[in-house]
């Protein structure tokens, strides 16, 4: 009798472990069927991520390498000034920066484009603020960029100052008509009335005594209508420490490259810290700092197309 409980007992004790041993395997299948599914899933957001993200970087890529550097808008400015005289009343400065010319980035129909767009504008003054080559050109680009540049016309004068630009920049710009204002003026008139002065002071060896020495003149107006020039943005200060003025224009920023929606430009360069937007009321001088035409070491613009300035005075 005993036997056949134990034996029963074996038997129940067999189907029991059976029972047990089945319960795990279907566990287990479903638990490895979850992974798998949970891996399959995982693996499928990761992919969907990454090519989100691919898209993304290629479109900003694309954007700041390709369309941020194309075009060129024409940024127009209308300045009131109770001190200008009558026979400027009106009087078109279109100011030219920063074009960084090089064979990749800026090739020569960019800029034949860029002189067409300024002759259409037909402007009264022409202003350089520096930096006309980025890099090593040839003989024969020089010479090709000087033919360009000598098409540019204005109906009263030319005018430039410099950045990095070496002595072989400068004759070019010198050769295409500009006077050159480093450290020096020029008293410019229009319809032989009375004149505005117009100086310029070097980003490299810059003497703001030497640009402002018309003041030192007997009969020195020093009331006179005053436009300053200069290449880096910051030197605004060193102006308006010797000299109230009317105008700056200066160039160097390139508008900060990248420029982030109420952010403004990300990328500032030496000579451009403080002064990097297009626009500053500094007391009683504007201050307008171009965005160029051109690009450096890293051919990128974001939201911030290459521009040129066109000031209306009145």
């Amino acid at each position: 009798m005993v036997d056949k409980k134990n034996n029963k007992k074996k038997k129940d004790d067999v189907v029991k472990n059976s029972r047990i041993e089945k319960n795990k395997k279907q566990r287990y299948d479903i638990a490895k069927k979850e992974h798998i599914e949970n891996t399959v899933n995982v693996t499928k957001i990761v992919i969907k991520v990454l090519v989100v993200l691919v898209i993304i970087f290629s479109t900003i890529y694309v954007s700041c390498r390709y369309i941020g550097t194309s075009g060129l808008i024409i940024k127009e400015y209308s300045i009131d000034y109770d001190s200008l005289p009558d026979s400027f009343y009106g009087l078109k400065i279109v100011q030219i920066s920063d074009v960084n010319y090089n064979k990749k980035t800026m090739p020569i129909k960019r800029i034949e484009r860029l002189v067409n767009e300024v002759n259409s504008l037909k402007p009264d003054i022409i202003i350089f603020t520096g930096n006309l080559i980025y890099g090593e050109i040839t003989k024969e680009e020089s010479k090709e960029l000087e033919d360009c540049l000598i098409k540019l016309e204005s109906s009263v004068g030319k005018y430039a100052v410099f950045g990095e630009d070496s002595d072989s920049s400068k004759i070019i710009i010198k050769n295409a008509g500009f006077l050159d204002l480093e450290n020096t003026y020029d008293l410019v008139y229009n319809e032989n009335y009375d004149p505005i002065l117009i100086n310029g002071i070097s980003s490299n060896n810059p003497d703001v005594d030497s640009s402002f020495s018309y003041f030192n003149l007997e009969n020195a107006n020093n009331e006179i209508f005053t436009i300053s020039l200069v290449h880096k943005s910051d030197m605004a200060i060193d102006i308006l420490n010797k000299r109230d003025v009317n105008l700056i224009l200066a160039g160097n920023s390139l508008g900060g490259q990248i420029n982030i929606p109420k952010m403004g430009g990300i990328i500032k360069v030496n000579g451009s810290k403080e002064y990097i937007d297009n626009y500053y009321k500094i007391n009683n001088t504007d201050l307008y700092v171009s965005s160029g035409v051109g690009t450096r070491k890293y051919p990128y613009r974001l939201f911030n197309h290459p521009s040129i300035s066109l000031f209306r005075l009145k």
